[in-house]
C-alpha cells in the first residue's frame, strides 16, 4: 500500500442537503406542536432550548478538544479523521449565538437565583444560601463568564480551522508548531471552561445543591456524545467511497474512545450516586430524589444507554471495526446522552420554578409536582431541527477543504496506522 495519502475531496450533494433538510421539516413541525402545547410553561420551553443548544455546541467544543489533545500529545493516528472533527467545530459559531439568545430570553424562566429580591435580607423570600452564593451566582458575573465561554471556544474554533487550511498550502512547519501552540492554549482555557460552564447553565438550575464532580461527569457525557457523532460521519463518508485513507484500524481507535468513556462516564455516574446515597444528606439527596421519584424510568434508561449498551455492544475489538455495529453503538450513545442532559435540566427547572411561583402566588398556592416525566414533541421537535442545522453545516465545512490534511508532520505515521 502507498504512503501517500490519497486525495480525497468531499462533494456537498442535493442527497445531503435533502437529509438536512427533511430532519429540520420534521423537526419543526414537532416543535410548532410542542409550543403550542406548551405556551403556560416557559421554564419548559427555555429549558428545552437550554440543553438542547448545550448539546450540540458542545458536540462542535469536544470535537475541537480532540483535535487539540492529539496535536499537543503527537497523536499521529487521528490525522486522517481531523478533517471530519474539524468540520464539526464549524457549529460552534451557530450554537454560541442560539445558547446566548436562549440565555438572554429565557434566564428568568430557568434560574430561580437570577430573581434578586431572593438574596435581599429585606424581602420576605430571603434565602441565605443563594445569598451566600451570590458571589459566584450573580446576573453581572454569569453574564460576563457565559459571553467569555462561547467568544473563547468561537475564537479557538477558527484559529485552529484557519492554521489548519493554511498548512495546506505550504510544507512550512511553522503552521504545524502554530498549532501546537494554539492547542496547547485551548486545553488550558477549556480545562476551566469545561467545568465552569455546566456549573453556571446546569448545576445552577438546582442552586441549593452542588456535585464536585458535576464538571467531570457534563465533560464526559458531552466527549463521548462528539466521539460517537465523529463515528457516524466517518462511517457515513467511508460508505459513500471518501477516505480512502481511512482504515478499519482507525475506527477501532474511535470505537476505543467511545468505548472507554462510556465506562469512564458510568464510573462517574455510580461514583456521584453512591457517595451522595450514602452520606444521605438531605441538601445532597435532594438532586436524586427528584428524578428517582419522578423520572426514575428515564434516570435508568441514561445508564442502560450510556454504559450498559455501549459496554457490551463495543467490548470486542470486531465490534469496533463493524461499520454496522460501530454505527449502532454511537446512535444509543447519542440519544442516551442526549435524554441524560434532558435528565440533568428538566427536572430542577420544572420543580425550582415551581416553587418561585407558587411561593409568590397571591392566594398562596401549595407547591405543584411536575405533571411530565419523559421527553415530548416540544423536546425532541427542538432535538431535530437542531440535528438537521448540525448536519448542513458539518457537511457544508466538509466540501470547503480536502478531507486529507496536506503538509503534516504525521500524514505517514497516519496513513500506515494499525492496531
Amino acid at each position: 500500500m502507498s504512503i501517500l495519502p490519497q486525495p480525497d475531496k468531499f462533494e456537498f450533494t442535493t442527497k445531503e442537503r435533502n437529509y438536512g433538510l427533511i430532519t429540520i421539516a420534521i423537526g419543526v413541525v414537532m416543535l410548532i406542536i410542542g409550543l403550542l402545547t406548551n405556551l403556560d410553561n416557559p421554564t419548559r420551553i427555555y429549558t428545552a432550548l437550554l440543553f438542547n443548544n448545550y448539546f450540540f455546541l458542545m458536540l462542535g467544543v469536544c470535537a475541537l478538544f480532540f483535535i487539540c489533545a492529539h496535536t499537543v500529545g503527537w497523536g499521529g493516528w487521528y490525522l486522517m479523521l481531523r478533517r471530519v472533527s474539524e468540520a464539526i467545530t464549524m457549529y460552534i459559531p451557530i450554537g454560541a449565538v442560539l445558547l446566548i439568545i436562549t440565555l438572554a430570553l429565557g434566564m428568568k424562566e430557568i434560574y430561580i437565583w437570577s430573581h434578586e429580591e431572593l438574596t435581599d435580607p429585606a424581602n420576605a423570600h430571603f434565602d441565605k444560601l443563594l445569598a451566600a452564593k451570590k458571589w459566584w451566582l450573580n446576573n453581572s458575573g454569569w453574564w460576563i463568564r457565559s459571553i467569555l465561554y462561547l467568544f473563547l471556544w468561537t475564537g479557538f474554533a477558527f484559529l485552529i480551522r484557519r492554521n489548519s487550511l493554511a498548512s495546506d498550502q505550504s510544507s512550512n512547519l511553522n503552521y504545524y508548531n502554530k498549532s501546537v501552540t494554539i492547542s496547547a492554549f485551548f486545553i488550558f482555557v477549556f480545562a476551566i471552561t469545561s467545568s465552569t460552564a455546566p456549573w453556571d447553565w446546569f448545576m445552577s438550575i438546582q442552586p441549593h445543591w452542588f456535585s464536585t464532580l458535576w464538571g467531570w461527569y457534563s465533560f464526559i457525557s458531552m466527549f463521548v456524545a462528539s466521539c460517537a457523532v465523529t463515528m457516524l460521519f466517518v462511517i457515513y463518508l467511508r460508505g459513500k467511497g471518501y477516505l480512502k485513507n481511512v482504515t478499519d484500524e482507525h475506527q477501532h481507535d474511535l470505537g476505543v474512545f467511545m468505548f472507554a468513556f462510556s465506562v469512564a462516564w458510568g464510573y462517574l455516574f455510580f461514583s456521584q450516586f453512591m457517595l451522595i446515597w450514602y452520606s444521605n444528606m438531605p441538601e445532597e439527596t435532594s438532586y436524586y430524589k427528584l428524578r428517582i421519584d419522578h423520572y426514575t424510568l428515564l434516570m435508568w434508561a441514561c445508564v442502560f444507554m450510556n454504559f450498559i449498551t455501549p459496554f457490551l455492544v463495543l467490548m470486542t475489538a470486531g465490534a469496533k471495526r463493524h461499520r454496522k455495529v460501530a454505527a449502532f453503538g454511537a446512535i444509543v450513545i447519542i440519544i442516551g446522552h442526549w435524554l441524560d442532559f434532558f435528565q440533568m435540566s428538566m427536572p430542577a427547572a420544572i420543580n425550582e420554578m415551581s416553587h418561585y411561583h407558587s411561593m409568590h402566588a397571591a392566594d398562596g398556592a401549595a407547591h405543584h409536582e411536575p405533571h411530565f416525566n419523559h421527553p415530548g414533541f416540544l423536546e425532541i421537535g427542538l432535538g431535530l431541527t437542531l440535528a438537521g442545522i448540525f448536519m448542513l453545516v458539518v457537511f457544508n465545512a466538509l466540501s470547503k477543504a480536502s478531507l486529507v490534511p496536506k503538509n503534516h508532520p504525521f500524514t505517514k505515521e497516519s496513513v500506515i496506522h494499525h492496531v
